[in-house]
């Protein structure tokens, strides 16, 4: 049976002279290998934090949908593609690993 989840993971770029060239790895490069070759990926948006709310630790936001079997099989299949260079990285990205959590429906009583 596919379950459906929500996977986010905030980011940032590398510093402020990379948001440009990290915006655009993202869009043209991360996003469209991540939908191609992880499966259960079925579509991505990407947020940046609005200057109008309070400071944000991580500036971007990328939230993805996800239908499988195993939403978190999902997470385990985007770090093996990752390990096996399937994804290519961009040195535009902060080096610090992303943060990412995985929701899934909540339960009713």
């Amino acid at each position: 049976m596919t379950r459906k989840a929500i996977l986010l993971v905030h980011t940032n770029a590398a510093g402020p002279e990379h948001e440009a060239a990290f915006d655009t790895w993202y869009e043209q490069v991360h996003i469209p290998q991540l939908l191609e070759r992880v499966p259960g990926i079925v579509s991505a948006t990407r947020f940046t934090a609005s200057p109008a709310g309070p400071p944000a630790e991580y500036r971007h936001l990328a939230l993805y949908e996800i239908e499988a079997e195993d939403p978190g099989a999902v997470l385990g299949a985007i770090g093996e593609a990752a390990a096996a260079g399937k994804l290519d990285m961009s040195p535009a990205m902060d080096s610090r690993p992303p943060v990412m959590t995985l929701y899934e429906p909540a339960r009713s009583a």
